[in-house]
């Protein structure tokens, strides 16, 4: 259980910055504006929310 408190954010932290690069690279292509906004504002969701949302589970909810 405590590794899993230190990998999800990791992963979530690594998957985001790769969803904002596919955004980038959407917005340079410059066919789908749709894909860009999905990309971009997801991979930006796991770099900064999620992992805010697993330290506040760790704090409330130590075990």
């Amino acid at each position: 259980m405590g590794i899993n408190i230190f990998i999800l954010p990791i992963v979530s932290t690594l998957l985001g910055l790769y969803l904002v690069c596919l955004g980038l690279w959407e917005l340079r292509v410059g066919l789908d504006r749709k894909k860009f906004i999905t990309y971009s504002f997801t991979g930006l969701f796991l770099i900064f929310i999620l992992p805010d949302i697993f330290g506040l589970q760790m704090i409330y909810n130590p075990q």
